[in-house]
């Protein structure tokens, strides 16, 4: 593992400021995440720069191109959560030597933009907003399954 300490921030591509939805509130909060205080900013140029963004991730495909438009150099950092998973498992586990930059650079190797510019099931996790509580509670228990996948599968075990 790469000797710094890992921060999670986020920031949403669209600037609109609605309420957190009460239903994501509990269903995040079923799985011992507190969303509650969460604090919405929207993304910009500057946070990519100033907040490291060493690896960004993005719940669908148009996320990931709406990052790329504000910010190219981003590209090869910048994955859809499904597709994250998807490399992160399909590449020869990361070694106690492999650090962060190289387990990267594998899981973006052969990667075309070209391929992100539809909306695709295989990449994007519909949001729940305004839906019912079980739509949140499969959102959540989607994105958990996802980050475990990535967990397992990364340079940090």
């Amino acid at each position: 593992m790469d000797d710094h300490a890992w921060v999670v921030t986020s920031a949403g591509t669209a600037d609109i400021w609605p309420e957190i939805d009460r239903h994501m509130i509990a269903a995040a909060k079923e799985v011992g995440v507190d969303v509650s205080g969460h604090q919405r900013r929207t993304l910009t140029k500057e946070i990519l720069h100033t907040h490291g963004a060493d690896l960004i991730i993005t719940m669908t495909r148009e996320h990931l191109r709406a990052v790329i438009a504000i910010d190219a150099s981003a590209w090869p950092r910048t994955f859809t959560l499904k597709e994250l998973a998807r490399r992160a498992v399909s590449v020869a586990p990361a070694s106690s030597a492999d650090g962060y930059t190289s387990w990267l650079s594998r899981l973006a190797a052969g990667r075309k933009a070209s391929e992100m510019m539809h909306s695709d099931l295989a990449d994007d996790i519909a949001d729940p907003y305004g839906r019912p509580r079980r739509d949140h509670d499969a959102m959540v228990a989607t994105v958990q399954h996802l980050v475990d996948e990535i967990t397992r599968a990364g340079p940090w075990h």
